[in-house]
């Protein structure tokens, strides 16, 4: 873990992005993009004060509960308004921000002691101190409330406060991953009691960067620089705004023209077409996002057997998908570990190959005793990147045998049909980052019967034994999560497609911001305009 240190501007898009696919796997590790003066040119080297960023993001956001969710969009204002006790790097490091070191450990590894900076306050003048950490905590670990994190806390069977500005957390296990985790969650006040997808549904109050201003749903989120934050040269903005615009053609036109500063989740069909415009585009150097066919597990579905969930799996031409829809800037995948990410395992993360194995998926098929000509229903987000992969995937599973339905479903109703189970399958991204910062806890979270993130409901002991003893620090941790992916092709409890980088564009004048691969606009508390 290292100290609190200033952004690096990031490189430009230039080449095509054919190129940049191959660029990318070269220079991943290679050189960085060098100093704020050596990046920024002369107008922007030295961070100045004042001006408001403006995002256009494509959704509204569902809530703005800072434990309950942690969606596109809720996720970049999160970081803005609260602060978390530590904070991820865009190189994979832990800094520290609320908490002032790295936690200690007991010698057994189940006593955690935090310490908590002092001078910290919320937004509406009061103290931050360790009862809001334990509060906080507390919260998440809470089955009741069903948040996000939950997974990734769920070891932590104790919180206490020896004093005002210390944490102390017994677990029940091992957990290696518990600080990536704290670095995502937010803190928030003890004064006002916490009830999930209630209190902070329509506002926000932390200790971060930047307030809460208002939020006019469909139009936009306001936020506005904190004069009161605890490091007193930050944030360099007057403000940020997050605007709604669903339109992927009116996001376009606006960075282009100017009037907005940051488009996040450009198309990959788009990427050419901006930089002709004179746009700066990045493609993160790291996977971030895994497309995922999510299959209902209600009992007397097809897809509540494993055997057809193999067979689906086996069906998808996974190159076409990289090709034609992502444009090169995704690997197939066969595993919810995204491909290249820590503990993946080559072998078996490329166990169903680039194209579609009809030999494969017709034996698995005959196993599962479901009948070719039977009705299925495949529901995506009604936005052009999911509607141009179910399509690809429709059509594997006709060349199955199945008749399959491609169902585009609204933003409002999408989460509600996905947890009712009244569906045969749904496809949903998994942020590879979101939730887990720069650890493999997404997976756990995403397959753990336990897990407020298991949309499906899909429980397995064995699978979930496994995934318990690749977080609890064990002495071979690629061998333990060998186990748990071995043991994902057995049951296949999702079945992943690919995994793509996030692509971002960003105006001139915005100085001092990286494109995260955790999709993060976190940075734009050290980030400035440029006039």
């Amino acid at each position: 873990m290292r100290p609190a240190h200033p952004r690096r501007h990031p490189r430009r898009l230039t080449a095509g992005l054919a190129a940049l696919a191959l660029a990318l796997a070269l220079t991943a590790c290679g050189s960085g993009a060098g100093s704020n003066e050596e990046a920024s040119g002369d107008a922007g080297g030295k961070p100045q004060r004042g001006g408001t960023v403006t995002i256009d993001w494509v959704a509204d956001p569902t809530s703005l509960d800072p434990l309950k969710y942690n969606v596109f969009g809720v996720y970049n204002l999160l970081g803005l308004v609260y602060n978390s006790l530590y904070r991820w790097t865009e190189d994979g490091e832990l800094e520290s921000e609320i908490a002032t070191e790295e936690p200690q450990l007991s010698e057994d590894g189940l006593t955690v002691t935090i310490p908590i900076r002092e001078g910290v306050t919320f937004h509406d003048g009061s103290d931050l101190t360790a009862t809001d950490v334990a509060f906080t905590i507390e919260n998440v670990i809470d089955p009741e409330n069903g948040s996000i994190w939950y997974a990734g806390l769920s070891p932590i069977e104790q919180v206490s406060t020896p004093d005002d500005y210390t944490v102390e957390l017994q677990l029940g296990r091992r957990h290696s991953v518990l600080s990536g985790i704290l670095a995502q969650v937010p803190i928030i006040s003890s004064e006002k009691e916490y009830v999930a997808t209630e209190t902070y549904a329509q506002t926000m109050m932390g200790s971060g960067p930047f307030t809460f201003v208002s939020w006019k749903k469909g139009v936009q989120v306001e936020l506005a620089r904190n004069d009161e934050y605890w490091d007193e040269e930050l944030p360099y903005l007057d403000g940020v705004v997050m605007r709604t615009v669903k339109e992927d053609a009116g996001r376009m036109a606006n960075i282009a023209s100017g009037s907005s500063d940051v488009m996040p989740m450009v198309p990959f069909n788009q990427v050419e077409a901006l930089e002709g415009r004179g746009v700066n585009v990045e493609v993160t150097p790291r996977s971030a996002l895994s497309p995922t066919i999510f299959p209902s597990m209600k009992e007397g579905r097809p897809t509540a057997d494993p055997a057809f969930r193999r067979a689906v799996a086996w069906a998808i031409d996974r190159g076409t998908l990289v090709d034609q829809v992502f444009k090169g800037v995704a690997e197939p995948a066969s595993t919810v570990l995204a491909t290249g990410t820590p503990h993946w395992d080559e072998e078996l993360g490329s166990t169903y190959g680039d194209a579609a194995n009809l030999e494969e998926a017709k034996a698995a098929l005959a196993e599962s005793g479901v009948e070719e000509g039977t009705e299925i229903e495949l529901v995506v987000r009604n936005e052009p990147l999911s509607i141009s992969m179910g399509t690809v995937i429709q059509a594997n599973l006709r060349e199955l045998g199945l008749d399959a339905s491609l169902s585009p479903e609204e933003s409002a109703s999408y989460l509600p049909k996905l947890f009712s189970g009244d569906f045969d399958l749904m496809m949903l991204n998994i942020e590879v980052g979101l939730t887990s910062g720069y650890t493999p806890m997404y997976v756990y979270s995403a397959l753990h019967s336990e897990s407020g993130a298991n949309y499906t409901g899909f429980a397995d002991d064995e699978l979930d034994g496994l995934m318990e003893e690749a977080i609890s620090d064990p002495e071979d941790a690629d061998a333990a999560w060998r186990a748990v992916q071995e043991r994902e092709l057995e049951v296949v409890p999702l079945i992943p497609t690919v995994t793509a980088r996030y692509v971002e564009a960003y105006s001139d004048r915005l100085q001092g911001h990286t494109p995260s691969s955790l999709f993060s606009l976190r940075d734009l508390d050290r980030s400035w305009i440029a006039e």
